[in-house]
């Protein structure tokens, strides 16, 4: 079976099972235009699939890279608070 494509079940096996069977009668004789539809229509699906899972592969990585960035600003914030505290400490009390 394909991919699963919008969260359809039904739909999926039924486009799945249509496109073999299209592409099982394209080299023995001619297809109609409905016919060439599904299979374009199969080939975006399978297309989506393929982008969706390149694209969550990619906004993993980006996640990766803000949580490292945002550790990073915590302890530079953490800093440059006991920074500005011990400036304030010095000039205003001590």
């Amino acid at each position: 079976m394909g991919a699963l494509v919008f969260d359809n079940q039904v739909f999926d096996s039924w486009l799945t099972a249509k496109s073999q069977e299209i592409l099982s009668k394209v080299d023995r004789e001619r297809i109609t235009t409905e016919e060439m539809l599904v299979l374009i229509l199969k080939a975006q699906t399978n297309h989506f699939h393929h982008m969706d899972l390149e694209f969550r592969e990619e906004f993993k990585k980006i996640d990766n890279r803000f949580e490292k960035l945002y550790d990073f600003m915590k302890w530079q914030g953490g800093i440059l608070l006991a920074l500005f505290a011990g400036i304030y400490i010095k000039i205003f009390l001590g």
